[in-house]
């Protein structure tokens, strides 16, 4: 029963919101736009009811919400089956995402064809085609249609893997059409029971931040970074990560005019590898009579404890796991084996800056452009 339960939990994307995050949250709300005490409010998948709560102990009343799951509710109702002619000046809570690794979601485009109402009348054209859709980005798109007038707000908990650039480009194009003011908060506390980094993001319109996107981290103190809105289709907005490497400059040299930007075709197998992140850091050195030109730099890419550590490998010889980027030396240091292990030596004191520098959902991971970007 308890494998049932779990299941369910994560087909239907749930991860209820700790109940001090959803207070900060809320104050965040009142302070980036004020709202008065008798504005129409809704839930859209209230759970087990935090958001509903702590609203109506802060004055709110005026308050509706939509929840599938029969545990929490004895009158169940389908957010995509709600009628859009229900409009709000505030929609907020902690709709369901999907996590990274789990296929199956309850909400699939095509499931709503013959309903009362169909995805179309929320959804992008391309969307609307899809078999399946991150559950995210259909709660967001109909959301907007729920709105009352520009001076409303949309107030969600998200995956932080949401504002990884170029991901989700059709959603954001939307909340770029419709918003000119967008805040994305994350502090330093734990959100949910599951290890997924989460952000809060107010999508609203505001005069003293037109056309802006609003980082905020709290990790004790409170950082903001004020940036333009067109940053929301490329950059990789994740406030911890994007202020981390703000503020983290390090001088030197890009590793780019060492390494290749080639692609490198490389043994590989998961199983009889004699290369892994919990042993690269081993292969530091080039054997004594070993060809220098055979090896290549190899960082794991990968892994909460293992991302950013890095070894020679022989090209020729070694088989690796699938948690790498490998990377060939340009012409004119392939032979030079002293540039080789000391580039290798520089990159594994840097650890820390990947650690630091990458806050995705599941296990921490970088992109190959981050390592070419890394200066030593």
């Amino acid at each position: 029963m308890k494998q049932e339960v779990s299941n369910k939990k994560f087909v239907l994307g749930q991860y209820f919101t700790r109940i001090e995050i959803v207070e900060r949250t809320i104050n965040l709300i009142l302070d980036y736009k004020g709202y008065e005490r008798k504005i129409r409010i809704l839930e859209p998948s209230f759970g087990t009811g935090n958001f509903m709560r702590i609203l109506k102990e802060k004055g709110f009343a005026n308050i509706e919400g939509c929840e599938i799951d029969k545990r929490f509710t004895q009158k169940p109702i389908d957010f995509f089956q709600y009628p859009l002619e229900e409009k709000f000046n505030l929609i907020i809570g902690n709709p369901p995402f999907t996590k990274y690794n789990i296929k199956e979601s309850y909400y699939h485009p095509q499931k709503y064809l013959f309903g009362k109402l169909r995805p179309e009348k929320y959804l992008t054209n391309r969307q609307a085609k899809k078999e399946k859709l991150r559950i995210e980005n259909a709660f967001i798109l109909k959301s907007i249609k729920h709105l009352k007038d520009d001076d409303s707000s949309i107030g969600f908990v998200l995956p932080i893997s949401f504002f990884i650039a170029n991901k989700n480009k059709q959603t954001k194009k939307e909340l770029l059409k419709k918003f000119r003011t967008i805040v994305i908060y994350q502090n330093d506390k734990k959100w949910v029971d599951e290890p997924i980094p989460c952000c809060f993001t107010i999508f609203t319109n505001t005069e003293s931040f037109k056309d802006k996107i609003v980082l905020l981290y709290e990790d004790g103190k409170k950082v903001e970074e004020v940036l333009d809105k067109s940053n929301l289709l490329d950059k990789e907005l994740i406030p911890k990560s994007f202020l981390y490497k703000k503020n983290n400059h390090i001088e030197g040299i890009p590793l780019s005019k060492f390494l290749s930007k080639k692609k490198v075709k490389y043994n590989k197998s998961y199983k009889e590898n004699n290369v892994s992140g919990g042993n690269i850091l081993e292969k530091k050195l080039i054997p004594p009579e070993e060809e220098i030109s055979d090896y290549y730099l190899a960082v794991c890419r990968v892994g909460n404890s293992s991302v950013g550590r890095t070894g020679l490998i022989n090209i020729k010889k070694d088989i690796l796991n699938d948690m790498f980027y490998v990377f060939k030396f340009k012409e004119e240091f392939d032979q030079n084996e002293e540039l080789k292990e000391k580039i290798c030596r520089l990159i594994n004191k840097g650890q820390d800056h990947f650690k630091n520098s990458s806050i995705r959902v599941g296990s921490k991971s970088i992109k190959k452009r981050e390592i070419l970007e890394f200066k030593i």
